[in-house]
This record gives C-alpha cells, sequence and structure tokens, in this order.
C-alpha cells in the first residue's frame, strides 16, 4: 500500500520518524477500548470479564509503500488480542481486502 492510501483509510499519523531507508508513521488510539460483556448490578457493584485494551500501530514504509505493521500497547479484549487496534485499521482492512 502507497504512503497515500495508508493515511487516507488510517488518518494523520500521532508521530513521523524518518529513517534512512525510509520512515515510520505510528498511530496511538490512548483510550481505552472496553470488550463486550460488563455486568453492572446495584449498589455499584460491577463484573468485567472484558479486558480493556490501548493500541498503537506503527508502520514502517520503506521506498513510499508499507513493509511492516506491528501493534503494540496492552490490546487484548475478548474479541481477541488486538481488538483494542481495530479501530485504527479497519478502513485500512477494507481497502486491501477490495484488491
Amino acid at each position: 500500500m502507497p504512503r497515500s492510501a495508508l493515511i487516507a483509510c488510517a488518518g494523520v499519523p500521532d508521530n513521523v520518524a524518518a529513517l534512512d531507508d525510509g520512515e515510520v508513521l505510528q498511530w496511538r488510539q490512548d483510550q481505552a477500548v472496553q470488550g463486550p460483556f460488563t455486568i453492572k448490578g446495584p449498589f455499584s457493584l460491577e463484573l468485567d470479564l472484558s479486558g480493556h485494551g490501548t493500541c498503537h500501530v506503527v508502520a514502517r514504509l520503506h521506498e513510499g509503500r508499507v513493509a511492516q505493521v506491528e501493534y503494540t500497547g496492552p490490546s487484548g479484549t475478548l474479541l481477541g488480542p488486538y481488538s483494542a487496534c481495530k479501530p485504527l485499521v479497519a478502513a485500512c482492512e477494507r481497502l486491501v481486502s477490495m484488491d
């Protein structure tokens, strides 16, 4: 995927670092994403089996194209180990699957 398509689907990155052979772009989703299973009861009783997560998506570009994508942060919920990253990459996944 070219750099322009990545920014079009993921948005403007939060951080950019230049490398000798390309660049690194980072998107941050620091607000905790909550999974789908929380039970709230009387007297402020709350049972949460879903897990919470944040995510940073790091993309390394080489010659203006995506060469590598990594996910960092405590991103696990009941929906999977990287489910907190889903909002950051959903549009890009749809774009890649259409090719």
